[in-house]
């Protein structure tokens, strides 16, 4: 199976390592203008705490939560201790700008450690790999078997969609039969064009013709050996004709098997749309008492404030 590696977020990643160059920044200028004693030791323990606070308010998902956190807080920490001690050499920085420059840099080092909390692993789906390589070898838009594909995938698309809520294993043997159905779809239609194409490379009617000429010049020639070759080439042509209806016909079948399996899938979506509409239904009418008793309680606000502002009319006249 093929890995791929993407960034779950790329502006919250531009968005933590900017806080944590800032406060790498902020910690150096901190140790000239103090100035700190330890400095490397005061900057591991200002952006690891930093790092691990910022992977967690980030919502990361997963059992690996807490490792992941923890690796990318201590790495981070190591890093910018790390840079801070190779350019400070373990010394008080004099000048300021040095230091917030020594600072900004062990933030940008700390800062690569995030990759590990932002980058995302994504299993190559069968599906998706199966679909482009039959859209490569079904041709263009107009071709049959490539609409069949591609309604194929879309019904796909709208069953895993509509299972999306679903995680029980109901809706997840239904998405993992609706991926099964699509990718033999798939093998389907790229065989149903491949043997449309070698019916397509032979002339049926010349074929025939051939035959017909060929029993014609064996009846009427007068060498026998001629004779015997001429009839043995149109039995042959005569094969070639069966042969060639025997494929018209095994393309028919793959052709309405095909039309068969994307109507099922179709039909399959539009009951798991037509289940979410129910739920949705369902939803709604849970709904209308609490819009009910909203209506009444802004009724009753609405009596209570007239019957406050006829109060207060004598008041005022008085």
């Amino acid at each position: 199976m093929n890995i791929n590696w993407r960034f779950r977020d790329h502006r919250g990643f531009q968005h933590d390592a900017l806080v944590v160059i800032g406060a790498a920044g902020g910690v150096g200028a901190l140790a000239w203008a103090l100035p700190l004693s330890g400095a490397t030791w005061w900057m591991m323990m200002a952006i690891g705490p930093l790092m691990a606070m910022l992977i967690g308010q980030g919502g990361r998902d997963g059992r690996r939560r807490h490792l992941v956190t923890v690796m990318t807080s201590a790495l981070g920490a190591l890093l910018a201790g790390a840079t801070w001690h190779a350019f400070a050499g373990g010394e008080e920085v004099r000048a300021a700008g040095d230091a917030l420059l020594m600072g900004l840099l062990a933030g940008l080092a700390a800062s690569s450690a995030l990759v590990i909390a932002h980058l995302q692993r994504i299993a190559d789906q069968a599906l998706a790999r199966a679909l482009v390589q039959a859209r490569a070898t079904l041709g263009g838009a107009e071709v049959q078997e490539r609409a069949l594909a591609e309604r194929a995938a879309i019904a796909h698309d709208r069953i895993v969609e509509g299972l999306g809520g679903d995680r029980g294993p109901d809706g997840r043997r239904l998405a993992r039969l609706a991926e099964d159905v699509t990718r033999e779809v798939l093998t389907l239609a790229v065989r149903c064009r491949k043997l449309r194409g070698e019916l397509e490379r032979l002339d049926v009617g010349a074929v025939r013709a051939r035959a017909v000429a060929l029993t014609t010049a064996a009846s009427e020639s007068g060498d026998e050996a001629a004779r015997a070759d001429l009839t043995r080439a149109a039995r042959a042509v005569v094969a070639l004709d069966e042969r060639a209806q025997a494929l018209s016909g095994a393309a028919t079948r793959v052709r309405a098997r095909l039309e068969l399996q994307v109507a099922m899938l179709e039909e399959t979506a539009l009951s798991v749309a037509a289940r979410q509409a129910s739920a949705a239904v369902d939803q709604a009418d849970a709904l209308a008492p609490l819009a009910d008793r909203l209506h009444e309680a802004g009724c009753d606000l609405h009596d209570q404030a007239q019957a406050l502002a006829e109060a207060s009319l004598p008041a005022r006249v008085h």
